[in-house]
Parts: C-alpha cells; sequence; structure tokens
C-alpha cells in the first residue's frame, strides 16, 4: 500500500513539474520586458533662478515595461515606475503606474484600448518616461511641462482613464498613424482613474502622417469639461472649459534632424474671463559618426495671452553620446530668461547645466 501511495505521489509531483516546466515556457514565450533608468545631475550656475544651486545626483526613475500576449490579437501593456529613489515607508520618491491596458486588434488600423493611459498628444507625452527615445535631458517645458514654465496649468491632463481607437494606415506612399481617446478627464477633488465628477467626458485625439520617410507631420486636440467648487468646496453645475490643440514636425535623415511644436489652451471658465496660452519648442541636431549628437533647442512659453511681460524662454545647448547599444550619456547647458510678471523666474535671468546616463534594455 505504501507503494502505491508512493507511486501516486511520484505521478502527482512529475505530472506537476511538467505542466509547470510547459506552462512556464508557453509563459515566457508570451511575455516580453523592456525598461529604463534615468540617473541625473542638475546644478545652477547663476546666483539666481529656479534650479538647484547644491548640484545634486538624482535617481530620477527606474521603469519596467511588460508587455504579455494573451492571444494573436490581444495583448496586455503596463508600465511601473519607480521614481527618485523610491522609499515610500520613508516617504521618499514615488512608485506608479504609468499606464496599464489590454489592446484588440482588429485589423493594423483598428485597435481598441481600455484603461489607464497617457494622453496621445503631441511629440513627447507618450515617451516622457522613455529617456532613451528622445535626445535631451529632459523633455521640453514650454509644451509638456508648461506649469514650470510660468503657467498655471498644463495644456492638457499626463493620463487618462477611459477607451482608445487607433491604428496605423497607408494612403499611397505615405503612412501614418491615428489615436482618438474618451477619458474621464482631469479631476480636482476624485480619483480620475475611478470615478468621474460629471457627466460630459474629455475627448483627446492625434493623427501623424509620414509623406515621406524622413518627415512626420502631426496634429493633436483635447478638450475638457472641469466641474467648478463653492466657496465650500461643493461641486456646482457649472464647467470650464478647456480647450488644447497642437502641431508638430519632426524630421531626421542619416545625419541631421529637427523638430517642432507649437500648442495652444484656452481655458475658459463659466464665468470671467479667459486665459490663452501657447507654447512653442524647436530643435535642431546633428549626429556624427553614428554616436555623437550635439542639439540646440529652443522653448517659448506665453502663459496668458492678455497679459504683458509674463513670456518665458530657454535656449538649450546639448550633447548626447551613446557609450553602447542603448546606453547614453547627456550634458546639456539651459539658459533662461523670462518677463518680470512670470510666476516661475518673475524675471530673472538663469542658467544651469544637466547630465543624465540613460539606459534601455
Amino acid at each position: 500500500m505504501k507503494k502505491q501511495h508512493f507511486l501516486i505521489y511520484m505521478s502527482l509531483v512529475t505530472c506537476f513539474l511538467l505542466v509547470s516546466t510547459t506552462s512556464t515556457a508557453q509563459l515566457k514565450d508570451r511575455i516580453s520586458i523592456n525598461g529604463y533608468s534615468s540617473f541625473e545631475f542638475e546644478y545652477q550656475l547663476s546666483d539666481e533662478g529656479r534650479g538647484d544651486p547644491n548640484g545634486s545626483f538624482d535617481a530620477d526613475l527606474f521603469d519596467l515595461v511588460f508587455n504579455i500576449e494573451a492571444t494573436s490579437r490581444l495583448r496586455f501593456v503596463t508600465d511601473i515606475t519607480w521614481e527618485h529613489g523610491a522609499a515610500l515607508e520613508d516617504g521618499r520618491g514615488n512608485v506608479a503606474i504609468e499606464y496599464a491596458f489590454p489592446e484588440y486588434t482588429v485589423k493594423e488600423w483598428l485597435k481598441f484600448r481600455a484603461g489607464k493611459m497617457f494622453v496621445p498628444f503631441g511629440i513627447y507625452n507618450e515617451i516622457h518616461t522613455a529617456k532613451p527615445a528622445f535626445l535631451a535631458v529632459k523633455e521640453p517645458l514650454s509644451t509638456n511641462k508648461p506649469h514650470k514654465f510660468g503657467a498655471e496649468e498644463r495644456f492638457y491632463p499626463r493620463w487618462a482613464t477611459g477607451i482608445s481607437i487607433l491604428g496605423n494606415f497607408s494612403i499611397g506612399n505615405a503612412s501614418g498613424d491615428y489615436h482618438l481617446q474618451m477619458s474621464n478627464g482631469e479631476q480636482e477633488n476624485t480619483n480620475p482613474f475611478e470615478e468621474d465628477d460629471n457627466t460630459q467626458k474629455a475627448f483627446a485625439g492625434r493623427v501623424r502622417v509620414n509623406p515621406i520617410p524622413d518627415l512626420k507631420i502631426g496634429a493633436s486636440f483635447y478638450n475638457d469639461f472641469l466641474t467648478e467648487f463653492d466657496i465650500n468646496d461643493n461641486p456646482t453645475f457649472d464647467r470650464t472649459t478647456l480647450t488644447s490643440y497642437g502641431a508638430q514636425l519632426e524630421y531626421q535623415n542619416q545625419k541631421f534632424g529637427c523638430e517642432f511644436e507649437f500648442v495652444k489652451g484656452n481655458f475658459k471658465p463659466s464665468a470671467g474671463d479667459s486665459q490663452k496660452k501657447y507654447g512653442i519648442e524647436a530643435m535642431f541636431f546633428y549626429t556624427i559618426k553614428n554616436a555623437f549628437t550635439p542639439y540646440l533647442r529652443y522653448e517659448f512659453l506665453e502663459p496668458d495671452i492678455d497679459i504683458d511681460n509674463d513670456n518665458a524662454n530657454m535656449i538649450s545647448f546639448g550633447l548626447n553620446s551613446m557609450i553602447d547599444d542603448r546606453f547614453f550619456l547627456k550634458l546639456q547647458y539651459n539658459y533662461i530668461t523670462s518677463g518680470n510678471l512670470n510666476d516661475r523666474y518673475s524675471g530673472v535671468t538663469s542658467s544651469e547645466f544637466q547630465a543624465a546616463l540613460v539606459l534601455g534594455f
């Protein structure tokens, strides 16, 4: 009897190991893991400014990106990030899900997503954490982070929870892609990734076209209706309209490249004057020996077109060096000027040095 029990036990263990091995092999074939990290240094060179006068190292981020092929048509994608040496029990840094959504492919020109996603707008918003994907140390403030350049708010929220339709297309010799998104939009007192605080939804979209292989032209829009609150912080039936649109151009051949982005936004409360702002970013670069890419970038932000002397400007000189495959050293010098009424810089001229070691894998 004991021998029979032992044989049954060994048979079960063998079956479990075979199933586990098979499942592991199947799972390994269906999951791919990628990621990136960025280690940075910042130092304010001028006596005044909004940079870092101490010259600080920053464990900026470490991201893992999981791509799970559930079926031939269905995949699940998520990006988990650890920012600034995250140690939450000490109240330091941040851990977040950048995005998490299933994507179902009907055709290459028709795909569906549902979940937490980046808002599809402009050049940088969907790649801002993927530091190996762009030349500079940081994404441009003027078009992607205007609230850090003197504006009261962004042109559009960074993330959204909702549904999307997207795909790739070709017309003759031209190719392109589109992305349309409906979401809860931005909220003030509720979690926009869990519920909406009004019945109206936010809409965003972008279309990009490659008329020739080296050139990409695109246009974006975002529209939302934000809930307004009374003096007791209770929601009212009034809405503030947030509308933004943008245009982008990217060109790159084997050595020379440039990009240009223009974004304009209108923040219109139900009562009172609207606030219109716009941002411009332009960059030129040239690659030497497939490893060294010096670049020049210009940024301009007008936080409110009805207020004089509140704009901000930044000229950046940089060098992106490829140390190894997908491993980069970025060096950048920023020179910043602004109007006296700029909320962040208040007319102070400043300069700063930035560096980053960036790895993609």
